[in-house]
């Protein structure tokens, strides 16, 4: 039987969960999952915003270079890890699928870089290490970025069980939402678009100074600054969409299908595609419903890079 012998949620490269169980087997399959590197905002934060897109050299929604050392660490990783499993690169044993999207192409791309150096005979310009490899990008999205498709089921679903939450929370932060109001610029703010200023931890993490209000604190929320409250929020609105099996199944359940598939395959000693290892390079969104399908419900915001990894 297929078993998952150990399992790793990584932030970045630091070990955060591994099961206690232990194997002398050896080796014989990977499948690895991961969040995108660390990327700018998609758009301008809010209206009054002093940092517009100049202030990220790749523009709007692209990986930044915290994001391309990240990934490119995280296949340094894979490489030590995995040293006496695979030493060089071969598409027949390892294959890489992104979706669509920019900045999950140029992780893959950074991983790779990380995992395969160019060594020996396959040094092709002077002491260069870095080498062309081939990754798969899916055109379709319906495996990585099942959110590009409508889905009635998961909307009805969703609705249903958000309506009376999402009302209880415009209620709670109503003062406080007339006040980013205020001073973003935007006509209106609701928990939707409160959730969203979390873009603004964006900056912050790359040493962009910050208006007052930013950090100005809250007595009703426990002393909280405002940054702390939206971050909360952001994190309550993205688990307000996957919180339930129903949810992660409408949303997960196609890389899980293939996950297991490939997985029995492995266990009834089937030839498989690649032989070794397959890697996939996601967005943050899906990654937490498939997550959520593996896991129990997770309740914290996953930074940039967290991955998944199950081996036999």
């Amino acid at each position: 039987m297929w078993k998952i012998y150990r399992i790793i949620l990584l932030w970045i490269c630091v070990i955060l969960i591994e099961s206690a169980e232990e194997s002398d087997e050896e080796l014989v399959y990977v499948q690895a999952i991961w969040r995108h590197g660390d990327r700018a905002p998609n758009k301008l934060p809010y209206p009054n915003d002093a940092y517009n897109e100049t202030a990220w050299p790749r523009g709007w929604g692209e990986i930044t270079n915290v994001g391309i050392m990240e990934m490119y660490e995280l296949g340094q990783f894979f490489r030590r890890r995995y040293a006496s499993f695979i030493t060089n690169y071969s598409g027949k044993d390892v294959n890489m699928i992104s979706s669509k999207s920019s900045r999950t192409i140029a992780s893959a791309l950074a991983v790779l870089r990380g995992f395969f150096p160019a060594s020996g005979q396959e040094v092709w310009l002077g002491n260069e290490q870095w080498q062309p490899i081939p990754l798969q990008i899916a055109t379709t999205n319906a495996m990585l970025k099942p959110t590009s498709f409508d889905c009635l089921k998961y909307e009805i679903e969703t609705e249903k069980e958000n309506e009376l939450f999402i009302r209880n929370i415009n209620k709670k932060y109503v003062y406080f939402f007339e006040f980013l109001a205020n001073v973003t610029g935007f006509k209106k703010v609701d928990f939707k678009k409160a959730a969203s200023l979390y873009n603004i931890q964006r900056e912050i993490d790359h040493n962009m100074t910050q208006p007052a209000w930013i950090y100005q604190t809250w007595s009703q929320f426990n002393n909280e600054t405002t940054i702390d409250i939206i971050k909360d929020l952001k994190r309550i609105y993205r688990i307000s969409k996957f919180n339930s099996s129903q949810k992660a199944r409408l949303r997960g359940g196609l890389l899980m299908e293939d996950w297991i598939s490939r997985a029995k395959n492995v266990s009834l000693g089937l030839p498989v595609t690649p032989r070794k290892i397959k890697l996939h390079s996601a967005v943050c969104f899906f990654f937490f419903r498939f997550l959520n399908f593996i896991t129990s419900v997770i309740t914290i915001l996953l930074k940039f890079t967290t991955k998944f990894c199950k081996e036999r």
